[in-house]
C-alpha cells in the first residue's frame, strides 16, 4: 500500500513539474504603487499595490491583489488601510502581448483606521502630552477599474491603473497606480 501511494505521490509531482515548466505565460506579478483619495477625499494616501493576474483568454483576465495605504495628510492625524480585491477584466481591443488595454470591476474589501487627537495638554505654552483615539471601520465595496500596460521586453511591463472604489459603508477610494510586471 505505501509502494503505491509514494509511486502515485512521485507521478503527481513530476506531472506538475512538467505542466509548471511549460510556456504557459497565463501568470503575470505586478508590483505597483500610487495615490488616491480616501474616504470622500478627506486623506491623501499612499498605496503599495501586489497582484496576480490569470489570463483565461485573449479578452478575459483574472486578478487577486492585496493593498496597504497610509497617510498623514488630511482630517486625521493618520490614517492607514489593508484592502483585499478579486476582479475580472475585459480587454475590449484584444490582449495583444505588447499591449493591454483593459476595463475591470470586481469585489473589495478593506479595514481601515483613523487617528486622530482627542485631547493636548500644554505647560507654559508648550505641548507636553497628546492623547489619541483610533477609529477602526471594515467594508466591502465595489472595483471601477481601466488600465492600460505596455511590454518593456519579452516577460517585463509597465502601466497605470485609474480606479475607483465605493463601499457600502459611504466610503469611496478614487486614485492612480503605476505598476510593473513580469510574466511568469
Amino acid at each position: 500500500m505505501q509502494s503505491k501511494t509514494l509511486l502515485l505521490v512521485t507521478t503527481l509531482l513530476l506531472s506538475l513539474t512538467a505542466k509548471g515548466q511549460e510556456k504557459s505565460e497565463k501568470l503575470d506579478f505586478r508590483i505597483g504603487s500610487g495615490v488616491s483619495l480616501l474616504g470622500s477625499g478627506d486623506m491623501t494616501t499612499f498605496v503599495y499595490e501586489n497582484e496576480l493576474n490569470y489570463k483565461l483568454n485573449n479578452y478575459l483576465t483574472s486578478a487577486v491583489s492585496i493593498n496597504l495605504g497610509r497617510s498623514n495628510y488630511g482630517v486625521y492625524e493618520n490614517s492607514s488601510f489593508t484592502q483585499g480585491n478579486l476582479n475580472i477584466f475585459i480587454s475590449p481591443f484584444k490582449n495583444n502581448k505588447k499591449s493591454d488595454f483593459r476595463i475591470g470591476t470586481g469585489l473589495s474589501y478593506y479595514s481601515v483606521s483613523d487617528a486622530y487627537a482627542t485631547s493636548r495638554s500644554y505647560e507654559n505654552g508648550q505641548l507636553v502630552a497628546v492623547v489619541y483615539g483610533i477609529e477602526t471601520r471594515n467594508s466591502y465595496g465595489i472595483n471601477v477599474i481601466i488600465e492600460k500596460s505596455s511590454m518593456i521586453t519579452g516577460k517585463l511591463f509597465w502601466g497605470a491603473k485609474l480606479y475607483s472604489q465605493p463601499y457600502f459603508n459611504g466610503d469611496i477610494n478614487t486614485g492612480l497606480t503605476f505598476k510593473l510586471g513580469y510574466k511568469i
